[in-house]
């Protein structure tokens, strides 16, 4: 699986670090996780959430 840190799913998905703090704070975003010593999230657990709420071209 593609793992992506914080700024990664910021940049591929054009939604700034902020929201997306916000986003896991509301708890539409699952809470990103430390694997390899990096803070993230599989591709798969943000994409789906971001293009439900329209945050997300792909």
């Amino acid at each position: 699986m593609d793992e992506l840190t914080l700024l990664q799913v910021s940049h591929r998905y054009d939604v700034d670090v902020a929201t997306l703090h916000q986003l896991v704070g509301r708890r539409l975003l699952p809470a990103p996780r430390w694997s390899g010593g990096r803070l993230g999230w599989r591709a798969e657990d943000v994409k789906a959430p971001l293009r439900e709420l329209g945050l997300t071209r792909r």
